[in-house]
């Protein structure tokens, strides 16, 4: 089984992941800022991502195990 290590990329245009089919709403349990909505994305290509600024998430549950 492969393990993936999640990450936090900002969004080029956040609108656009909206009304994507690869995108869904959940609720973030961030360290620090309280939580809030983010946007889950389940395309691995996507050119709206700035992965620059990418940083590692933390805290339980941030490795998802693969199928």
């Amino acid at each position: 089984m492969g393990r993936r290590q999640l990450k936090i990329v900002r969004l080029l245009e956040p609108e656009l992941c909206l009304s994507c089919r690869f995108a869904e709403r959940v609720q973030s349990e961030s360290e620090g800022e309280g939580g809030g909505c983010v946007i889950r994305c389940l395309r691995l290509d996507c050119d709206n991502w700035d992965t620059e600024s990418a940083v590692d998430a933390a805290g339980p549950g941030a490795r998802d195990e693969d199928a």
